[in-house]
């Protein structure tokens, strides 16, 4: 088996999966019903399923911490949680400062003594959250860094924290001020953001792949195709940079180190909503479909 190629696995379950993390302790999807699967020696196994407040509320993104030992995931009706993959221990913080909307994106950064991690909702909210000694949560001030504008995607690192909304605009932040950085005649909505080095990747419905230059503050759009672009990842531990997208109708496109951006022959047809990068590769989407490489 060619181990490039991407490959139709067994799923837990025919829920829709929208998010994909790498840890310590192998690949997480989180997805409908509010369901937590893992990937174990022996296959995927559901280990969350029915959400952090047991409510099934539908999951919507998930990111791990920066020792990648634990995970953060949000959803519907206010639904924050996290999960330890080191003791199997679940943690319920659903509706952090009463806000009880759809949770679209999570992003969390800083260090394992540091950890900083927000999450923005429907509304285009995005809610900073710190932690104390003890590791519990405190709440920082609500913003709107688009004025209202549904904040798709975060991306966050020891740094700046960035995000993308649906009206084709992208926001950074180093402290407690956000300003917009564009996007100027993009016209699309915004679906995927993830950082890559010195870099920034969005993603939208119209097949392009947006590069922001963090160090001169320059757009480039690069064209990877027609179909609309839905999740972005690098493999930071890959020999040079490598990353892939994935979206509408099973579409995967990969840029490597000694070549551009490309398309790359999928297994599935099903709309593909997260993408992971690591020793595997892991993509996720429509009715529990998962796909590896």
């Amino acid at each position: 088996m060619n181990r490039d190629e991407w490959r139709a696995i067994d799923s837990p379950t025919d829920k829709t999966l929208f998010g994909v993390v790498h840890t310590t302790h192998g690949p997480y999807a989180v997805g409908e019903d509010g369901v937590v699967l893992a990937r174990e020696e022996t296959g995927w196994t559901t280990v969350i399923g029915s959400g952090p407040a047991t409510d099934r509320n539908r999951l919507t993104c998930v990111a791990a911490t920066p020792d990648r030992e634990r995970c953060w995931f949000a959803g519907d009706s206010g639904a924050l949680g996290l999960y330890d993959t080191r003791t199997g221990r679940k943690y319920d913080y659903t509706a952090p400062m009463e806000k009880t909307s759809t949770w679209e994106a999570i992003a969390v950064a800083g260090t394992p003594r540091d950890e900083r991690l927000c999450v923005a909702n429907g509304s285009g909210e995005v809610l900073p959250i710190g932690f104390d000694e003890h590791g519990c949560p405190r709440y920082g001030a609500v913003v709107e860094p688009g004025g209202g504008s549904t904040i798709a995607a975060l991306a966050a690192d020891a740094t700046a924290c960035y995000a993308a909304d649906t009206s084709a605009s992208v926001f950074e932040t180093g402290d407690e001020e956000w300003s917009e950085i564009g996007i100027d005649c993009a016209q699309v909505d915004f679906f995927g953001l993830c950082l890559a080095g010195d870099s920034l990747l969005v993603g939208g419905d119209d097949g392009t792949i947006y590069r922001y230059d963090r160090a001169c503050g320059n757009w480039t759009p690069l064209s990877v195709g027609e179909a609309a672009i839905h999740a972005l990842a690098i493999d930071g531990d890959a020999a040079g940079t490598r990353a892939a997208a994935v979206g509408e109708g099973g579409a995967i496109v990969e840029r490597t180190p000694d070549r551009g951006w490309h398309g790359v022959d999928s297994p599935t047809d099903a709309d593909l909503w997260g993408v992971a990068l690591g020793s595997t590769g892991v993509a996720v989407g429509e009715d529990g479909t998962i796909i590896e490489r």
